[in-house]
């Protein structure tokens, strides 16, 4: 203090700022500066659904031959289908994959994902349907191994239960159901093969493989139903044209007694006409196809070129003199299919609407100048010209089977 005193005031003053200044100069010590993580996120990707407990009671599997995929769809409540597939992203920090988000995705019928990578489906919110309990429609009736109960549910021999119903007036469908007759929600319409057309034979077929053919001339179509598994399945749908007055063509139950590979028909204008790949049904009435005239018509090679365009273009009306007419290819189907004793059934029902044959070209070389006479384009002889501009599929109407005859 006496130091203090015996430099004065003044002094001090410089010793205390010269004091504070070397203070001042001890650094101060800097906090440690921490770098944020870099977060990344990978695209979304599908990838299969390993634990299926997650799975949605509503969801259907659907199988498109990916196994990286996992795709489901049901029935929305408006009778749509919507398609859900599982999927994914991965968070990525400083570059180094973390953890993993996994969902199902909106997806279309190809597994693709509709959806930014975080947006995943709530599947407790999904709008899953259920059909309106329908009867069935006249145009349909049951297989007889499924049966139907008071309540609509519908049951079958091999096990499942079902219900016909629709969506908002829409199309029916069967769609599984439980115990009480109701449909599951957002079930798919079932696969099962359950109804058949209600014009389908009820007298079932006595043993597989064997062949029916069925005349509607209400509809002037035929089908050809093949017994499979016991029950009568549609093989071949055609057009025909039957007797232009209710008597000339026979109803009833008849038997193919004899084929021909071309055949002296009856007259027309005064002239015999001819005609290919005829099957006789009983006394003078045949399947056949459309009459054949012109010079030359006894011969096959000839006549094959030489059918009437006018009766071609008559299929689907009643206009024979009593026979059942047939385009070309379905008579060569009948020959080579439905071998003799193959049972017919000629009846004034109504069938399925007929194929509406391949339109005529009016000009040579499909027919002559005058428009008389030409080729059927259903014709599967290699020289047919109708080969060159229509498919197979029109042309031929599916392929025909291998069978030799005299």
């Amino acid at each position: 203090m006496a130091v203090l005193v015996a430099l004065g005031l003044g002094a001090c003053s410089q010793v205390l700022d010269t004091l504070n200044t070397a203070a001042e100069a001890v650094p101060t010590p800097m906090p440690v500066q921490t770098l944020e993580p870099v977060v990344t996120y990978g695209e979304a990707m599908t990838m299969p659904l390993l634990d299926t407990s997650v799975l949605p009671e509503g969801y259907t599997a659907v199988d498109i031959g990916d196994a990286s995929k996992s795709l489901y769809a049901f029935t929305d409540s408006d009778g749509a289908v919507q398609y859900r597939v599982y999927g994914g992203y991965t968070e990525f920090i400083n570059g180094v994959a973390g953890d993993t988000y996994q969902g199902f995705y909106p997806s279309d019928e190809t597994g693709a994902i509709l959806a930014e990578k975080e947006a995943f489906v709530d599947t407790a919110s999904e709008p899953f349907g259920v059909c309106e309990i329908q009867p069935l429609p006249d145009t349909i009736r049951l297989r007889t191994m499924y049966t139907m109960l008071e309540n609509g549910l519908i049951t079958s021999t091999a096990g499942g239960a079902f219900v016909y119903g629709s969506f908002n007036g829409g199309d029916g469908a069967f769609y599984p159901a439980d115990g009480t007759g109701a449909m599951i929600p957002g079930a798919l319409a079932s696969d099962e093969r359950i109804s058949v057309p209600s014009y389908t034979p009820e007298t079932p077929p006595t043993e597989d493989g064997e062949r029916l053919i069925h005349v509607y001339i209400g509809t002037e179509s035929i089908v050809v139903f093949k017994a499979v598994d016991g029950e009568w399945t549609e093989e071949r749908v055609m057009i025909c044209s039957t007797g232009r007055t209710k008597e000339l063509t026979p109803r009833g139950t008849f038997h193919i007694v004899r084929q021909y590979v071309y055949k002296k028909m009856g007259q027309i204008a005064g002239e015999n006409v001819y005609s290919q790949y005829a099957s006789r049904i009983y006394g003078s009435y045949l399947f056949h196809s459309v009459p054949i005239g012109g010079e030359k018509r006894a011969i096959q090679e000839n006549g094959k070129k030489q059918m009437y365009v006018k009766y071609y273009e008559q299929l689907g009306t009643t206009v024979s003199g009593g026979c059942v007419r047939l385009r070309v290819i379905d008579a060569y189907w009948i020959y080579m299919n439905c071998s003799v004793g193959t049972t017919i059934v000629i009846a004034d029902d109504n069938g399925p609407t007929p194929p509406t044959p391949a339109a005529l070209i009016y000009e040579e070389p499909y027919m002559d100048a005058r428009h008389q006479y030409g080729w059927d384009p259903s014709d599967p002889d290699p020289e047919n010209p109708y080969h060159a501009i229509y498919t197979p599929e029109v042309i031929l109407d599916g392929p025909v089977a291998d069978k030799s005859k005299d």
